[in-house]
C-alpha cells in the first residue's frame, strides 16, 4: 500500500510540476495527495491495487482506486460538492444512471478539503465516441433519463450550503448569482457595456417567462463529457457525472445546455429525441429553451478569457437582436 501511495504522490508532483496553469487550489490538494487518499479510503478496506489520478479540473480532482472493488473519490470545494451530493441524494430515489454515495464529507472535519466517495461509472465519455450514430442513441438515454430526473422536486432553488440550506428564493436570482459566481461578469464595467449587460439581464433574466416556475432537479451542465457510456453491439448508458452548480431549477436549462456549439448536432437530437419520446414540448417550454440558450452562450463566452471584451458584447448584442425577432 505504501508503494501504491509513493506512486500516486510521484504522479502528482509531476503533475504540478509539468503543467503551466495549475492553479493554487489544485496544488494545494496536489502536495499532500499521497495523505489525503490515505485517509479517505482507509475505513474501506478495499486491498487496494491500484490508485490513479482520473481528472484534474480547476475546482475538482478525482482518484480511481481499484481494489476489491473501484470506487472514485471527489476532491473539490464543499460549497460545490453541497450540490452534487443534493443531486445524487435525489436521483438516487428514482435509481437513475447517476453515481452512488458511499461517503462523503463537507465538513472540513477531517480534511481541508470537501471530499466524496463514489461507485466508479466505467465506460468512457460520449466526447470520446466518433460515431454520430451512437452519439445519438447515447443521447435519447440521456434524454429519457432526464424526463424522468425533471419530475422529481427539490427544496429550494440553485443550490445547498454545505449544512444543506437552501438560500435562493426563485429562479431569477439563481441564475444571476451563478453567473456572478461562476463568469467574470463583474469585471464588465465598462461604459460600453453597462447598457449591454442591463439589457441582458433585462430582457432575458428579468423575462416574465422566468417566473411561475417549480424547482425541479437538474443536472445544471449536460455536455458529451459528463455521459458516459459502453460500446458493444450497442451502446449503454453508464451514468451522467459532474453535475453544475445549479442543481434545482428549470428543466429547460438542461436542454439548452445541450445546444451550445461544443456539442454535435447528433447528441442534440438525440436529447430532444429522448425526451420527447412520450411527452411532448409545450410552446413556453420551447420558448424558455431559446432565452436559456443564450444564457449558456454567453456564460460560456464570459469564462473563456480569451475572448476579446468587445466580441463578447457584439455577440450578446447579436444574440437579443435575434430573440427580438423570433
Amino acid at each position: 500500500m505504501d508503494e501504491i501511495l509513493a506512486a500516486l504522490q510521484a504522479d502528482a508532483d509531476t503533475y504540478s510540476n509539468e503543467e503551466s496553469d495549475v492553479n493554487p487550489w489544485q496544488l494545494a490538494i496536489l502536495n499532500r495527495l499521497r495523505d489525503y487518499v490515505a485517509l479517505v479510503i482507509q475505513p474501506l478496506k478495499l486491498r487496494v491495487r491500484a490508485i490513479v489520478i482520473q481528472q484534474v479540473l480547476s475546482q475538482r480532482i478525482e482518484i480511481r482506486v481499484s481494489g476489491t472493488s473501484v470506487v472514485t473519490i471527489v476532491f473539490a470545494p464543499s460549497e460545490q460538492l453541497a450540490g452534487e451530493v443534493a443531486f445524487l441524494r435525489t436521483c438516487a430515489f428514482k435509481q437513475l444512471p447517476v453515481p452512488r454515495i458511499i461517503h462523503a464529507d463537507i465538513s472540513y472535519n477531517v480534511l481541508p478539503v470537501g471530499f466524496m466517495l463514489y461507485n466508479h461509472i466505467t465506460g468512457m465519455a460520449v466526447s470520446d465516441v466518433e460515431d454520430a450514430t451512437l452519439q445519438r442513441m447515447a443521447a435519447r438515454q440521456v434524454g429519457r433519463t432526464l424526463r424522468v430526473m425533471h419530475a422529481l422536486p427539490m427544496n429550494g432553488w440553485g443550490w445547498p450550503t454545505p449544512l444543506q440550506k437552501w438560500t435562493m428564493h426563485d429562479w431569477r436570482s439563481v441564475l444571476q448569482q451563478w453567473f456572478r459566481e461562476t463568469t467574470m461578469i463583474a469585471q464588465l464595467q465598462t461604459p460600453t457595456a453597462a447598457p449591454i449587460l442591463a439589457r441582458f439581464w433585462q430582457n432575458i433574466i428579468q423575462d416574465d417567462i422566468m417566473e411561475n416556475i417549480e424547482p425541479v432537479c437538474i443536472h445544471g451542465d449536460i455536455q458529451m463529457a459528463h455521459v458516459y457510456v459502453t460500446v458493444h453491439s450497442h451502446v449503454q448508458l453508464e451514468g451522467v457525472v459532474r453535475p453544475g452548480l445549479i442543481v434545482a431549477g428549470d428543466p429547460m436549462f438542461d436542454l439548452a445546455a445541450t445546444m451550445r456549439t461544443a456539442t454535435s448536432l447528433a447528441f442534440r437530437q438525440g436529447i430532444i429525441e429522448g425526451y420527447t419520446a412520450t411527452v411532448s414540448l409545450r410552446p413556453d417550454e420551447v420558448t424558455r429553451i431559446k432565452r436559456l440558450a443564450i444564457v449558456w452562450r454567453i456564460h460560456d463566452l464570459l469564462i473563456d478569457n480569451s475572448v476579446d471584451e468587445q466580441v463578447l458584447l457584439q455577440s450578446i448584442t447579436t444574440a437579443l437582436d435575434g430573440l427580438a425577432t423570433t
